[in-house]
């Protein structure tokens, strides 16, 4: 499978279930992993390009285990449906390949060196049909929207009925983090950008009636207009009339400034 054979539908389908698979990929990270069958892939040249590459596969193997013997309404445990195959793919994508996309690590490759005839744990055929390289502005404005999700799910922490005093004050910090990265992922969408702005604009609605309600118990966030996001049109009108010039300004400013230096110290 190519980037060009997947459709943005099916790239962004496991947002649909966000807190599904954050807490699976939560749970990885606190479990062990026993055996030593990582051990055997540190001298294949896929791993060169990885810093702990011993930790990397063994952390994979742990969500992979995890994911595929959960089971949900409409899904058994022991297979992979599409969302978990799109969340695993972006996984893979965001930690094997980092935040540059290096595009000499392939995802699909490095799933085929873990299937080996010995090795029974990566028994999914479908997973490897439905591995492939996301693009780098894709995958830039995925991470950008897992993260506004994880901002969501810690605003949620804040309200709880259970939440202490001190995590209960966050909540502002956070609703602030929130806006900011908001809007920053509306303004740096520089390709595919329709689609990301439909997705945003879901995960805008989910965040306003997921915490308006709240607002009448909590202690520190008692605004509704805090989980009032601005649309995609108000926050480009705001761009292009405040930063936007300076943004502007600042690149033709610098290079006057060097000739100005130059012509100083030429002169003496």
């Amino acid at each position: 499978m190519t980037t060009n054979d997947v459709t943005a539908e099916e790239r962004y389908g496991f947002f649909k279930m966000f807190s599904h698979y954050a807490a699976k990929e939560g749970s990885s990270v606190t479990l062990s992993e026993t055996g030593n069958y990582c051990d055997s892939f540190l001298n294949d040249h896929i791993f060169t390009h990885i810093g702990s590459p011993k930790e990397f596969c063994e952390k994979f193997k742990r969500l992979y285990n995890i994911i595929i013997n959960s089971s949900r309404a409409g899904k058994k445990d022991g297979v992979f449906d599409d969302n978990d195959c799109s969340f695993l793919n972006y996984w893979l994508n965001y930690n094997l390949r980092g935040a540059n996309s290096d595009p000499t690590i392939c995802v699909k490759t490095f799933y085929q060196k873990l299937r080996t005839p010995k090795e029974t744990s990566f028994k999914s055929d479908l997973l490897e049909t439905k591995l492939y390289n996301i693009e780098k502005h894709d995958l830039e404005n995925m991470r950008r929207l897992y993260d506004l999700y994880n901002i969501k799910t810690k605003i949620s922490y804040t309200m709880a009925e259970d939440a202490s005093q001190e995590k209960s004050a966050l909540c502002l910090t956070y609703t602030k983090e929130c806006f900011g990265k908001y809007k920053d992922a509306i303004i740096n969408c520089r390709e595919g950008c329709f689609y990301f702005y439909s997705v945003l604009a879901e995960f805008k609605n989910k965040y306003k009636e997921e915490f308006s309600y709240y607002t009448n118990t909590s202690n520190y966030c008692k605004s509704k207009e805090l989980f009032d996001l601005p649309d995609y049109e108000t926050v480009i009108k705001e761009y292009k009339t405040g930063p936007f010039k300076r943004i502007i300004t600042l690149p033709v400013l610098f290079p006057l400034l060097g000739m100005f230096f130059m012509f100083i110290f030429s002169d003496t």
